[in-house]
């Protein structure tokens, strides 16, 4: 999205004249310009009270409004909303999906599957979190039952589009086509690139989207150049050894006779299991010889992420790893440095998580190379490992 540009407008009043009349005398000076009248600001529009249905199972508040209704009442997708709940009030966007927020982020959800404007919590309970119902268990099906404690709640615009940026982040579609993307080379396609960043050496460290599983459509894009930049290290941080094998493209490939680790990386970058699993992968590569292959399904997040924290290790600043961060969505998503969900997702994936794992509030004049290697320490890794890894990234 783009900022239209707007012009200034100058408006010029003349000083009025004053006429000389007869001796010293003066003339009748011109009436003075009418003001321009003042056009009104437009105006919120107004709070109103809706009835709760039920509460679903997991917790959701289903409210007794349609999306035409709340349109009517200026609420969209892409809004922030205040939601007050009995005594309380809470902030959240407007959204049609669970994901359109971080766990543990409350959302008005427009379900566009069937119709039902809810009021929820990512990965947890709107209605145990406000307060606004009670759940007991019950023999009788379904073997619940919730006693609301507060029947209605009141809706009110906190601000028109505040989180539309956002929104269109998370909602980004692709497709798996290759002739949907003619200006991308059949590496960028198969978001396949050497990371090239200040301290790492060329040729030396390479990410992709998965060569192996066929879903995305990009497998065979990414075998190819697996073996034309002559791999011989992979880390597969998605796929167990036993599902790995299992797809036809692995059997007899170049990549299955590369040196393999399967750590099965999730997702929660800030949890133990993950961290355990970087200790594992940065370990295996000191073991093994380069070039490496780093790849999940995507080459997206967890590829990112792990990218980003041996980019940060080996020096690269901050503007490197972002730009090769942002690689990856200009490949699957056509996201530029122009378009404002560039910014989004840099705040929101790359930022917030780097300072989730290296426990500071900000990356701004940190110093990236000591913080990767502090993170890499608590991992239980010596001087003597980091400095083995420095040294098959720089040869």
């Amino acid at each position: 999205m783009h900022m239209e540009g707007r012009k200034a407008l100058f408006v010029f009043l003349s000083l009025p004249l004053l006429l000389l009349a007869g001796c010293g005398g003066t003339g009748p000076a011109e009436p003075p310009a009418e003001k321009p009248t003042a056009q009104p600001a437009e105006q919120a529009p107004e709070p109103f009270t809706v009835e709760v249905k039920e509460i679903s199972k997991h917790g959701n508040a289903m409210l007794a409004v349609t999306f035409e209704e709340m349109k009517a009442h200026g609420l969209e997708v892409g809004d922030t909303i205040t939601v007050t709940v009995g005594d309380n009030t809470f902030d959240m966007p407007v959204g049609t999906g669970y994901t359109d927020v971080d766990t543990g982020g409350m959302l008005c959800r427009f379900d566009t599957e069937d119709g039902v404007v809810s009021l929820a919590v990512n990965m947890g309970s709107f209605a145990a979190e406000t307060g606004m119902g009670v759940k007991e268990t019950v023999e009788e099906e379904p073997g619940y039952t919730w006693t609301l404690t507060v029947p209605r709640v009141t809706l009110a615009l906190k601000e028109k589009k505040g989180y539309l940026d956002e929104y269109n982040v998370r909602n980004l579609t692709r497709t798996n086509a290759r002739e949907d993307y003619p200006e991308l080379t059949e590496e960028e396609f198969a978001n396949f690139r050497a990371v090239s960043a200040t301290g790492i050496g060329e040729g030396i460290l390479y990410r992709s989207s998965t060569p192996v599983e066929p879903a995305l459509g990009r497998n065979e894009y990414a075998m190819a150049a697996t073996e034309a930049a002559g791999i011989k290290t992979v880390l597969n941080l998605d796929d167990s050894v036993e599902t790995m094998e299992s797809y036809p493209a692995y059997p007899g490939s170049y990549y299955s006779r590369c040196a393999l680790i399967n750590p099965e990386m999730n997702y929660d970058f800030g949890s133990e299991e993950f961290s355990r699993k970087v200790k594992d992968c940065l370990l295996f590569m000191t073991e093994n010889e380069a070039p490496y292959l780093i790849h999940c399904k995507e080459g997206k997040d967890r590829t990112g992420i792990l990218c980003a924290l041996l980019e940060c290790f080996m020096g690269a600043s901050y503007e490197e790893v972002a730009a090769d961060y942002m690689l990856t969505y200009r490949n699957y998503y056509g996201v530029t440095r122009e378009d404002a969900a560039y910014g989004v997702i840099l705040k929101n994936n790359l930022e917030k998580t780097l300072c989730g794992i290296f426990g500071i509030g900000s990356l701004a004049g940190a110093d990236l190379s000591a913080q990767a290697a502090a993170y890499f320490r608590s991992l239980g890794l010596t001087d003597g490992q980091l400095e083995s890894l420095r040294a098959v990234l720089r040869s």
